[in-house]
């Protein structure tokens, strides 16, 4: 079997995606925010989202915004071309790719170098965990936010359900290293801190119906909704933290 039809006979296992048990950490935000003129307006259409949704907004009017536009450091291109990389190298993994594939992924695309420590961790090991292999498969989801952050895909869908790994997967193979960075361009600032805004409020609504014992609200994946605002918080250096450090505080 050619390389090429290997890969994409990957990317297809959701049994592993099924059973991972994503959550936040239940923080208490700052309660008595001096929001600007962007932030309020950034809240307000991403509540209106929301609420057209059936989702429960956070009902403090002076809490729990994101980073003002000034503040804010988005990542660079490159940057999120080798983390969109490494991404796909470590989900490949966890499907099954025979390590001769991921050798030659690894020559192709220098993915190596592009690895968080963690990371390396896991495609080092001849016999991962159960734990890393779910952890690096429902890395794809993290991944597709990459992508369209990049311009590969024209919009992040409403998170009910998980991405199409394939189609995902195609973009970087087809295009390889070189043209994969060259054709990226990244999204503006905006763009990124809407969606952090929205996903924010999203994984608030999550963990707040988890304290209740109550499914996610508006039919949402709470552990998609996990994987989008844990890569969104990074796009948007939230805290200035590593990858693998990145914290979801709702």
């Amino acid at each position: 079997m050619s390389f090429f039809s290997t890969l994409f006979g990957c990317g297809q296992n959701k049994n592993n995606k099924s059973n991972k048990t994503a959550a936040s950490p239940i923080t208490k935000p700052v309660e008595n925010i001096t929001a600007t003129k962007e932030q309020f307006e950034r809240r307000a259409k991403s509540e209106a989202y929301c609420k057209a949704k059936n989702i429960p907004v956070y009902q403090n009017p002076n809490a729990l915004f994101a980073d003002t536009d000034n503040k804010v450091k988005i990542r660079t291109k490159d940057e999120v071309v080798d983390r969109a990389l490494a991404l796909c190298f470590i989900g490949l993994k966890s499907e099954g790719l025979e390590k001769k594939h991921l050798d030659q992924m690894d020559q192709d695309f220098g993915m190596t170098n592009k690895l968080s420590p963690i990371e390396k961790k896991y495609i080092q090991a001849d016999k991962p965990t159960e734990q890393q292999t779910i952890n690096a498969n429902w890395r794809y989801e993290s991944l597709h936010v990459l992508l369209w952050a990049l311009g590969y895909i024209d919009s992040l869908k409403y998170p009910d359900q998980m991405c199409n790994v394939a189609d995902d997967v195609k973009i970087i193979y087809q295009l390889k290293e070189k043209g994969f960075r060259e054709k990226a361009t990244l999204r503006s600032k905006k763009e990124i801190l809407d969606q952090a805004d929205l996903i924010l409020r999203i994984n608030w609504a999550c963990v707040s119906a988890k304290l209740k014992n109550e499914i996610a609200p508006g039919g949402v994946s709470s552990s998609v909704v996990v994987e989008r605002h844990y890569t969104l918080n990074w796009l948007i250096s939230y805290m200035n933290q590593n990858w693998d450090d990145v914290s979801t505080d709702t």
